[in-house]
């Protein structure tokens, strides 16, 4: 894992001297593919590859590695990889006491993931350990401290959506779109349930909010919109019809009842051939969170 440290201190490197790329990228180690983001600068080294991107003094690297064979207990795989991963950089030293948490849906990936800040709390790091198939795949994330990592959330989750084991192959992270990229039907969804406790600690009631809407895009930019579902217990539904703008970063669902502006993130395909639309809420980049702020719509694989 010399190597490994070697590789972090080579992208730093890189990413103060040379210019970043200009588009997004596939790159393999060993049987493993993966995207690397536009703008990211990328080295690789015999058991791992590395991507990394700087701004001002803040700086992300995310490295992905070569598969361990699965053995069946997701634990034991996960204190593994961090034997191997982690404790190989500097100022980590043990294997965490708690067991490791599930992995996001929207990755697409079984798995599981912990995070832990070095001994010196000058660097912050997450774990990732990809169950594809019988094969356990580590991608860790690094930075200075959790709030700088979780500020590049969205970019991580793409990365780990995008790593293939052969014989499948990565596709890019596509960072611009057309109007014909986004023909066919989105959706998405939210469901949330808040129990409410008198002062003297008794159970008082439950507010439910489940709701599933989406937009059916037209191949000249129309669509159609269907929001229903329960808020606060109660049923609601509401549609809207209109046109797509695309521009500035943004994408626009200019309707008869309604216009809603999102930053538009990136474009990629997921595991089970469905296709991830990412949004940013229509804010000041400096005001956004992305681990709070993040939507996804799913365009179900052609059949």
């Amino acid at each position: 894992m010399r190597r490994f440290l070697l590789l972090i201190l080579l992208c730093l490197a890189l990413c103060l001297s040379l210019p970043l790329a200009a588009f997004a990228q596939v790159q393999t180690v060993g049987d493993v593919s993966f995207a690397v983001p536009s703008g990211w600068t990328y080295t690789a080294a015999k058991d791992s590859g590395a991507m990394i991107a700087k701004q001002d003094n803040r700086f992300w690297l995310i490295a992905v590695f070569t598969p361990a064979p699965c053995s069946g207990d997701p634990n034991a795989d996960f204190k593994a990889a961090w034997k191997r991963v982690v404790l190989a950089l500097p100022g980590y030293q043990k294997v965490p006491d708690y067991s490791p948490y599930n992995m996001s849906k929207t990755v697409g990936y079984p798995g599981k993931y912990y995070d832990a800040s070095s001994v010196d709390n000058t660097s912050y790091v997450r774990l990732h350990l990809l169950v594809a198939g019988k094969s356990c795949v580590p991608v860790v994330f690094l930075s200075a401290n959790r709030g700088m990592l979780d500020g590049m959330n969205h970019m991580a989750d793409a990365v780990l959506g995008s790593v293939r084991v052969a014989p499948l192959r990565a596709s890019p992270i596509k960072d611009t779109i057309t109007v014909a990229d986004l023909a066919g039907f989105w959706k998405s969804g939210l469901v949330t349930s808040i129990d409410y406790y008198s002062n003297s600690g008794q159970y008082q009631s439950n507010s439910l909010t489940a709701v599933n809407y989406g937009y059916t895009i037209a191949a000249n930019g129309s669509y159609t919109y269907n929001f229903n579902g329960l808020v606060n217990n109660r049923a609601t539904n509401d549609d809207d019809a209109g046109v797509i703008e695309l521009g500035g970063g943004f994408l626009t669902f200019k309707g008869r009842k309604y216009t809603r502006r999102h930053r538009f993130v990136n474009l990629q395909q997921a595991l089970d051939g469905s296709t991830v639309l990412t949004l940013f809420p229509d804010r000041e980049m400096s005001q956004i969170n992305p681990t709070r702020d993040t939507e996804y719509y799913t365009r179900p694989p052609k059949k």
